[in-house]
C-alpha cells in the first residue's frame, strides 16, 4: 500500500504540475520572444530619442551668423550636439517647412526671431536666447570700455562636490531601468496569470476534483510557487540575453555592477512575487468568469504601476529623492523603489535588507488572509463572493 504524500510532497507535485504545463507550452516561448522583442524595441526606441533629443540643427541668416561661436560654445556645455547651417532666409524657411531644418535664426540685434515649424524645441530655445543675451551683453560692455573677457574670469564658480562624481553614474541609471522594467513586466504578468489560472480551474470545475484529495492551502501554494518558477525563468533568461546583447554592443562596461542589479532583481521579484500572486490568486477565487476578473484585480496593477512610473520620474535627476527613500522601505513598493535605489548606489545593502525583512512580514500577513479568501471562495460558483464573506472564519 502506498505512502500518503505529505503536505510539502503535495505542494511540490502541484507546483511542477503548473511549472511543466506552462513552460512546455507554446504560449511560453512565444510570450518569451514577443517580451524580448518589445524589450529589445523600447530600448533601441529610448536610445533613439536620446539621440535625436540631443542632437539639434540651427540655420543661421548672413545677420545672425556671429553668433555661431557662442551657440556652438554653449551647446557643447550642455551636451547638445548642434548642427549650424548658414542659409538664406527664404531657404532657412523652406527648410524648416520640409523638416531639414529645427528652427531658424533669422533677424538682426534687438529683433531677432527664431522660426520653428508648429513648435521649437524648450532647450534649443534655451540654447538660443542664453547665446543672444550673452552676445548683447558683450557688445554693451565693450562699449562701456569694459573687457568681457576679464570680466567673465572675475565672476568665474567653480563647481565642486564632497563625494567624486561617479564615472559609471549613466551605465548604473541605465541598469536601474532595466531592472524595474524586467521586475514590472515579470510581476504583473504573472501575478495576472496566477488570477486566471484560479479562475479557468473554478469555471472548469477542475478545482473541485482537486481539492477533494488535497487541501485548499496546498493547492494555493503549488500553483504560486510553480507558476513563480516559471516567471523566474523567463527573467533570467531575458536578463542574460539583456547583458550579453549590451557587452557585446559596448554599452555595458561595468560587470560587476550588472551582476549586483542581476542579484537585486531575482530577490526582490521572488518577494514582490509571493506578495503579489497571493493577492492575484485570493481576489481570482472570489469571481467565477474571466469576464469578472480584470474588476477584481484593477487595484494589483495599480500597486505595481505607482511606484513604477514614481521610480522613472524621481530617480534619474534626484536619486536622493525623499519620498523614493520612504517608498523603498514599503511593501508593495519597495520591489520595485529598493533595487533601482541599490543600482544607483544611494541605498546600502545594510537597508536593502531591512527592506527585505518588511516585505517579508508583508508576505506572511498577506499569505495568510489570502489563504483564507482563497479557501471561503475557490468552491463558490455564481456570483461574486464579498470580501466579509471571503474573509469570514467558516471552514
Amino acid at each position: 500500500m502506498t505512502a500518503p504524500l505529505s503536505p510539502k510532497q503535495v505542494v511540490l507535485l502541484v507546483a511542477r504540475r503548473e511549472f511543466v504545463a506552462q513552460v512546455r507550452s507554446r504560449s511560453f516561448v512565444i510570450g518569451l520572444v514577443i517580451t524580448l522583442v518589445l524589450f529589445s524595441g523600447l530600448l533601441l526606441l529610448g536610445a533613439y530619442i536620446g539621440v535625436q533629443s540631443d542632437s539639434k540643427t540651427l540655420g543661421l541668416t548672413a545677420q545672425t551668423a556671429s553668433l555661431q561661436p557662442v551657440l556652438e560654445q554653449s551647446a557643447k556645455g550642455q551636451a547638445i550636439q548642434l548642427t549650424v547651417r548658414g542659409v538664406d532666409d527664404e531657404a532657412g524657411r523652406q527648410q524648416v517647412d520640409a523638416g531639414d531644418l529645427d528652427a531658424l535664426l533669422t533677424g538682426e540685434a534687438g529683433g531677432y526671431e527664431l522660426l520653428g515649424l508648429d513648435a521649437v524645441d524648450s532647450r534649443l530655445q534655451a540654447l538660443v536666447t542664453a547665446a543672444v543675451q550673452q552676445q548683447t551683453l558683450t557688445a554693451a560692455l565693450t562699449r562701456a570700455g569694459i573687457d568681457p573677457a576679464q570680466l567673465a574670469a572675475r565672476s568665474q564658480l567653480a563647481v565642486d562636490t564632497l563625494e567624486p562624481a561617479d564615472p559609471e553614474a549613466g551605465q548604473k541609471l541605465g541598469l536601474a531601468f532595466v531592472g524595474i522594467i524586467l521586475l514590472f513586466f515579470s510581476l504583473s504578468g504573472y501575478g495576472q496569470l496566477v488570477a486566471t489560472g484560479v479562475v479557468e480551474e473554478k469555471q472548469s470545475r477542475v478545482v473541485e476534483l482537486l481539492l477533494a484529495s488535497i487541501k485548499p492551502w496546498q493547492l494555493l501554494a503549488g500553483k504560486i510557487i510553480g507558476l513563480g518558477a516559471v516567471g523566474l525563468l523567463q527573467l533570467v533568461i531575458l536578463s542574460v540575453i539583456s547583458g550579453a546583447g549590451a557587452t557585446a554592443a559596448g554599452l555595458l562596461t561595468v560587470p560587476t555592477a550588472a551582476v549586483g542589479m542581476f542579484v537585486m532583481v531575482v530577490v526582490w521579484y521572488l518577494l514582490g512575487f509571493f506578495l503579489f500572486a497571493a493577492l492575484y490568486a485570493a481576489v481570482g477565487s472570489t469571481v467565477s468568469r474571466q469576464e469578472e476578473l480584470n474588476s477584481v484585480v484593477a487595484p494589483m496593477i495599480f500597486l505595481l504601476l505607482i511606484p513604477f512610473v514614481l521610480t522613472l520620474n524621481l530617480l534619474p535627476n534626484d536619486p536622493r529623492n525623499g519620498l523614493a527613500a520612504v517608498l523603498s522601505f514599503i511593501p508593495f513598493f519597495s520591489q520595485t523603489v529598493m533595487p533601482a535605489r541599490y543600482a544607483l548606489g544611494v541605498a546600502s545593502l545594510g537597508e536593502v535588507l531591512v527592506a527585505a525583512v518588511l516585505a517579508l512580514i508583508a508576505i506572511v500577513v498577506v499569505v495568510r488572509l489570502a489563504g483564507r479568501v482563497y479557501q471561503n471562495s475557490v468552491l463558490r460558483t455564481g456570483a461574486r463572493v464579498s470580501l466579509r464573506e471571503a474573509l469570514s472564519n467558516r471552514s
